[in-house]
């Protein structure tokens, strides 16, 4: 039987780019924050304005195509 340590040792925890992609082309664009999350085959952004999560959600596909998503896009308001 594999130990705790084994097992996540084989894991990467490092965070994938678009995370840092999308992170960035909301503080560029429209100077404001952003958190990311990864959970399974989808990328959930949460932003602190419904306008700039409505604004976002008018320009998914330029969004997608920047920063390069290959995940199921979820934008949501909130913290």
């Amino acid at each position: 039987m594999e130990s705790l340590q084994d097992i996540l040792g084989k894991r990467d925890f490092t965070p994938p780019d678009e995370i840092a992609a999308v992170k960035e082309f909301i503080s560029r664009r429209y100077h404001s924050p952003s958190r990311v999350q990864v959970v399974r085959d989808a990328l959930i952004v949460r932003v602190p304005s419904s306008a700039l999560a409505a604004t976002l959600q008018l320009e998914q596909r330029r969004l997608i195509e920047a920063c390069r998503i290959t995940k199921k896009l979820i934008i949501r308001t909130g913290r």
